[in-house]
């Protein structure tokens, strides 16, 4: 019994080691590396509720006309977009005339852009941290409001922010896998940062603060896998290759996309104060258009992140510990210290638009996306966190209110402030919040400790997910009426076909949807716009030549000789009467209907007599 010890364990020792441990909410998802088909589901399924529910509105006939060259009929003979970065315009106008002039294809490229970069933020987030953050972040960001709702924008802001992504992606793998200070990674990384200058302009030098923010200190940065950069590098060294290889990043960024901003200066005057705020366009009244221009910063972040705002809150909390005090996985520790940085970045361009009133719908869609993707981020972590059993029982709870209770005050709130509207409807949904969570706590207290926090932190987490997928899904603006009256008349329209000439009737100046739509179905055709009671004595139509001949012919032997179309909005039929007497006559080729409390019609122009 000499050689035997003896331990003396305490009362509060022997509690500890009687609680049971802490499981992982959905083991499941230690599996996600086989669940990476999904992301290709995510990427594309949620997106094709705004590609479908889109019709032709005042914003893509702005810019459609632009790319088509007729700024002249907007009332802007200096193309207010010729300051604007044009990989985009370029890009838009080649995919039209490869696919062809359909309603749906003007938002093809933005559906396409957005798919792209829901993979590529997939593929970053599984490089840096592991596929289960990976996966959730994806799932998260497909279903967001901001990102469901951009895919209606067809200058796509999510193109530009695809070319982001893949420059933190360049960036960050070579830190982390090369020694040198410069690798086809970086390269890649630099030509996409050239990529963004000429799709997202400023875009690209914010990418540029938010990484030279992030390598400040060196020091924290997670060493390089190679042999070499094993053995402990003097802090100055390694400082300086991250800053080289910073510098080479942004010289082949701006070698790739630069050319086109000194050109473009060096032609158009106040070139640099345009590229920036933006050229400014109509006064476009859009149903969705006060999301993208919010009275408030705060309340549109609060509307913005909806049921996740607990997440957001308390993942910025404790991330923020985690980066200030650097402990355990310092490859998270440096995702963590990227993302903080780039919310820092991305707040502060996006707050700083606000006073931009020139910058047109798309580019603040573009710098709010560049927001709220670290936020997600940040999101996803705290989801992972919980998941894990790393937060306390009490946070989750008030994650769960917070995100609760963030719906219910944008909801009652009025659209320009951020005081809610006390309603009876308001009191009635905080004490239904009041109530579950006394039965929250309740119910945990019932059951064995850890048995009852596991089954509430998993409901907890998967209704908010929920919630935030119907959040989601039910912002996404369904077509309106006027928009699905203009889709039959193009309909009918569509068959008609070999128009060279067309003319608009109107009392009043027409809408931009229905003369970018001219434009959008026949091309560069002979188009004259008349506004007034009657159709000019005087005005010059073409006559068609042989039409009363080519009428005796059969079918298969009829000239096939252009057409001229008269389109009326508003304008009555007493309109026309100068063609009546003339002659001519008016054969409907669309069946009348209203479009924005006017009268909409069209009739093909035939047997026009000579010298009218």
């Amino acid at each position: 019994m000499e050689g035997n010890i003896l331990v003396i364990i305490s009362d509060q020792e022997l509690l500890q080691r009687s609680v049971e441990p802490a499981h992982d909410l959905f083991p499941v998802m230690r599996r996600a590396s086989v669940m990476s088909p999904l992301v290709v589901l995510l990427a594309l399924g949620p997106g094709l509720l705004a590609f479908h529910s889109y019709r032709i509105d005042e914003l893509s006939a702005w810019f459609g006309l632009q790319c088509l060259g007729k700024a002249e009929l907007i009332g802007d003979s200096t193309n207010a977009l010729i300051s604007q970065p044009p990989l985009i315009r370029w890009m838009f106008t080649g995919l039209l005339s490869v696919i062809g002039h359909w309603s749906s294809s003007l938002v093809l490229f933005s559906y396409f852009s957005t798919a792209l970069m829901l993979y590529v933020a997939y593929r970053l987030t599984r490089k840096v941290c592991n596929p289960r953050y990976a996966l959730v972040f994806c799932f998260l960001l497909s279903f967001h409001p901001v990102v469901l709702k951009q895919v209606q924008l067809i200058e796509a802001p999510a193109f530009p922010i695809l070319f982001a992504l893949l420059t933190i992606w360049g960036f960050i793998t070579h830190l982390r896998s090369e020694s040198g200070i410069v690798s086809y990674k970086l390269l890649c990384g630099g030509i996409s940062l050239g990529l963004c200058l000429l799709s997202g302009g400023a875009l690209a030098l914010a990418v540029l603060v938010m990484l030279g923010l992030y390598i400040l200190n060196p020091a924290e940065l997670p060493k390089s896998r190679s042999g070499s950069e094993q053995k402990k590098a003097p802090v100055f060294k390694q400082a300086v290759r991250i800053w080289k290889s910073f510098f080479i990043l942004a010289f082949t960024g701006f070698a790739v996309g630069g050319w086109w901003e000194l050109m473009a200066s060096s032609q158009i005057e106040g070139f640099w104060g345009k590229w920036f705020a933006g050229p400014g366009q109509p006064n476009i009244s859009l149903y969705w258009k006060t999301e993208f221009y919010p009275s408030y910063f705060v309340r549109d972040l609060i509307s913005s992140m909806g049921f996740l705002l607990g997440f957001a809150v308390f993942g910025l909390f404790h991330g923020l510990k985690r980066v200030i005090n650097p402990q355990g996985n310092m490859q998270e520790i440096a995702w963590l210290r990227l993302v903080v940085m780039w919310v820092l970045s991305g707040a502060l361009f996006w707050w700083g638009v606000q006073f931009l009133p020139e910058m047109n719908t798309s580019t603040r869609a573009m710098w709010k996306l560049f927001f709220i993707i670290p936020m997600l981020a940040i999101v996803a972590w705290e989801f992972q966190q919980i998941a894990l059993r790393r937060v306390s029982y009490p946070t989750v709870l008030a994650v769960f209110t917070v995100g609760v209770l963030a719906v219910i005050f944008i909801s009652a709130s009025h659209t320009d402030t951020l005081s809610p509207q006390i309603s009876t409807h308001f009191l009635r949904q905080l004490i239904t919040l009041g109530l579950s969570l006394v039965m929250v706590l309740w119910y945990s207290h019932r059951f064995k400790k850890e048995q009852g926090h596991r089954l509430v932190e998993i409901a907890m987490v998967i209704s908010l997910s929920a919630l935030h997928v119907i959040y989601g899904v039910y912002s996404v603006p369904k077509p309106n009426p006027a928009g699905e009256r203009l889709l039959q008349f193009e309909h009918q329209l569509r068959l008609t076909q070999n128009v060279d000439h067309c003319l608009l009737v109107s009392k009043s100046e027409p809408p931009l949807e229905l003369t970018f739509l001219i434009f959008y179905l026949w091309g560069d055709i002979d188009y004259k716009q008349i506004q007034g009671a009657v159709i000019p004595q005087d005005l010059a139509i073409p006559a068609e030549t042989g039409t009363a001949i080519a009428a005796e012919k059969p079918d298969e032997e009829k000239p096939d000789a252009g057409k001229q179309v008269i389109v009326r909005w508003g304008a009555s039929p007493v309109s026309l009467r100068n063609l009546v007497n003339a002659g001519f006559v008016l054969k409907p080729v669309a069946a009348p209907d209203v479009y924005k409390q006017h009268e909409l019609q069209a009739d093909l122009i035939t047997n026009a007599p000579q010298g009218f």
